[in-house]
Formats: structure tokens, sequence, C-alpha cells
């Protein structure tokens, strides 16, 4: 069974073990809960409730059985004494008469039996997600996305030359390093992302329903978010940087492992492109034809609110997007318009994402601009929403 769905149900079974303290005195709302839990659950179940009351670990089909067996063996107890007995003491009286009874046999509380999950699938260093866990998720969530056609991303860093921190500053400035590392993404990644330690200095970002585009707006915030990092060791102060590559389904693999290599060899394209930047997969740097096109253009911000227009000059345009220069420095995630005069009557309507920016000197910019044209249609159809709305509360 995979971890999250194991820790699914510890979950659950701890919710009924704290509820059941409070409800009554004789464990019978307590019982009713687990038995629904083992109803729903199967044989799993079992097994995670002895090993979360009396720290005993059996098969599921033998803890089955031996849940039976304690529950006949409350009723017994129940009528010999003449009073009804809880659970817990029944379950210690019936082992302990047992021959084969296990040696070490004890009682554990809840919060101990949370911890050990936990620890099996967080890292111990920084405390988010291991690489087992991520692994897991990882199929499921494609699975998800392939059965309900969605978008699915994954970005993967690594500490850019982590092991010259390790030997100017010492291993545990390194482990702070990763620690603070692991904290940044953690505020900066949307709550239904996943983030995970791959191991050593990588990290890994799982993100549902999250186009190539998106993500790399995303992971732009991050890597520059990381590079503002001060981190202070044994009075010493240093800074570190990350790079990462980014894959998407359904555009860049058809399995989850074939997904993440190609995360991983993005992530190997922006090293090689000189560290601290992060690089989207593209099985042919051509992946596109790309024409050279020299055409006088107006941008302004996305909007139906007033906004500055600036001109600008295209410089070549392929099917995925258009690369042009200016004066003016735009931001990378940054929705803008784009009017270009291909007819004299009739400009052409562009809308699109800034995913790149180059600086030549204090007034001239390369900005590439990546068009999507199903995206195209839910910023217009979102843009007109807003307008809407603002016009109504006008009136």
């Amino acid at each position: 069974m995979k971890y999250f769905e194991i820790e699914k149900i510890s979950a659950k079974i701890e919710d009924a073990l704290i509820h059941g303290r409070t409800m009554d005195d004789n464990d019978e709302t307590l019982l009713a809960n687990l038995q629904d839990i083992i109803q729903q659950q199967g044989n799993i179940a079992c097994r995670l409730i002895l090993q979360s009351m009396v720290n005993v670990d059996l098969d599921s089909e033998k803890a089955m059985a031996c849940w039976l067996k304690v529950l006949d063996h409350r009723l017994s107890m129940t009528s010999a004494l003449g009073r009804q007995v809880r659970l817990l003491p029944a379950f210690c009286d019936f082992f302990s008469s047992q021959a084969d009874c296990p040696h070490d046999m004890k009682l554990v509380g809840t919060e101990s039996y949370e911890q050990v999950v936990n620890d099996t699938i967080h890292d111990s260093l920084t405390g988010i997600y291991n690489r087992n866990y991520f692994s897991q998720a990882l199929e499921q969530q494609f699975s998800l996305a392939q059965r309900y056609d969605t978008d699915l991303t994954i970005l993967f860093m690594d500490v850019d030359d982590f092991k010259d921190v390790n030997d100017t500053f010492g291993h545990q400035a390194g482990d702070m390093a990763l620690q603070s590392i692991a904290r940044v993404i953690s505020q900066e990644k949307r709550e239904s992302d996943l983030l995970a330690r791959f191991g050593g200095e990588e990290f890994v970002l799982l993100m549902p329903h999250t186009g190539n585009i998106n993500g790399f707006i995303l992971a732009e915030r991050i890597r520059q978010r990381v590079a503002e990092l001060q981190i202070d060791s044994n009075g010493l102060t240093f800074s570190v940087t990350i790079s990462g590559g980014i894959a998407s389904f359904p555009g860049n693999g058809n399995s989850p492992d074939q997904l993440l290599r190609r995360a991983d060899s993005a992530l190997y394209q922006a090293k090689g492109a000189g560290k601290d930047t992060i690089a989207q997969y593209k099985m042919d740097k051509r992946r596109y034809l790309r024409v050279k096109f020299c055409q006088e253009i107006k941008v302004r911000e996305l909007g139906f609110h007033d906004s500055e227009q600036f001109y600008g000059m295209t410089k070549d345009i392929c099917s995925g997007g258009i690369l042009f220069k200016n004066n003016k420095e735009l931001a990378i995630g940054l929705r803008i318009q784009m009017s270009i005069p291909i007819h004299q009557d009739e400009p052409l309507i562009l809308i699109g994402t800034v995913v790149r920016v180059e600086a030549y000197s204090e007034n001239n910019f390369d900005i590439g601009m990546a068009i999507s044209f199903k995206e195209m249609e839910k910023i217009a159809n979102h843009e007109i929403s807003d307008y809407l709305k603002r016009e109504r509360i006008l009136e």
C-alpha cells in the first residue's frame, strides 16, 4: 500500500482514539469508529490499530484474526467481572495471557505512533517530504492528470556549487543552507504543491493543475527568493543560488518516470547555461521554427483599466512566442497585450506572458513573450469577467 494511503488510515485511527477518550467511559463509541474504519479499509486497518495501541506489529491477516480474538476476550472479561471492560485493558490482558506474546509489547500514545508514521515520509533534516513519498505522490498525481486531462508540472532544483559551501563554511553551514532553502520554497509554493528533498542538495516540487508557463513563473520567483537569502553560520554570512529544470504533462512526458527524467535534463541545461537560472525542457532547442520578423508594435500590461502603453520592435516570431526589444524592463510572469499592425485597419492582437528578459543596457531590453492560444482564451475570459464586475460596482 502507498505511503499516503497508510497515512490517511493512520490519521483516521488517531482521530478515533482521541475522540473515544472524551465521549464515554466504556469505549463503545471508540469501538464503533474503529469497526467502521476496518470495514472501509480492510485488514491493514487492524495492523495499524495494533501498532498504535500496543506496539504490536503483525501482518494484516494475523492482525485481523488477533483483533477478533481481542474483542471476544473483552466480552469474556466483561462477563467474568460483571462490568464493562475497556478496549485497551482487554488488549493488554489478552497479550499477557498468550504464550507467544511479543516481548517488546508496550502501551504507546497516539502522539508516538503519529511520530513514527511522520518519520517514514519526511526528511529528517529539512522536515519536508522525502524521496519515497514523492515517488508515490507523483504516480498518483500523474494518473489523475491523465484521467481528467489536466496539467501537471515538475520543478527539479539543485543547489549551485554546494560542495564549495561545505568545503568553505563546514557541513553544519551546509545543513543550515538546505533548511533555509526548504523553508523558502515551502513559503512560496501553493498549498496544493508538494515539496520533497530528492537527495543531497536536490529538491523537487510537484505542481498539480499547473501548466508549463505558470510553473516557470513560480520557479522563477523561488529562484529569486533563494538568491536573496542571507545565511548566518558561526559568525559568517553567505548566500547560495539554485538552478532548476521544468517539465510538464502532457507536453513533455507520457509516464511519471519520463516526466521526472526530463525535468532533471532541463536542470542540467540550466547548469550549463551558467547556473542560477530556470530552464524549461525542450526535446530540441529549435522546437519551433523561428522567423525573422521586424515590426513596430504597441505593448501594454493586460487589463481593461488604464495602463501605460509603449512601443517596441519585434525581432523574431514562432508558433510558441515572440521576441521583441524595447526600452522598458518587464517583470517575468507579467501578462501583456501586444498590437501588431499586420493589416492597416485590423491589427493583430496577441496576449501572452513574459518568460524571458535580457538587459543589454539601461534602456535596451530583449523581452520573450510566450503565446498559448488556450491560455489566451482563459485570460481573455478572466479579464472580461473582471471588467463586467467592475462595471456593475460602478453602476
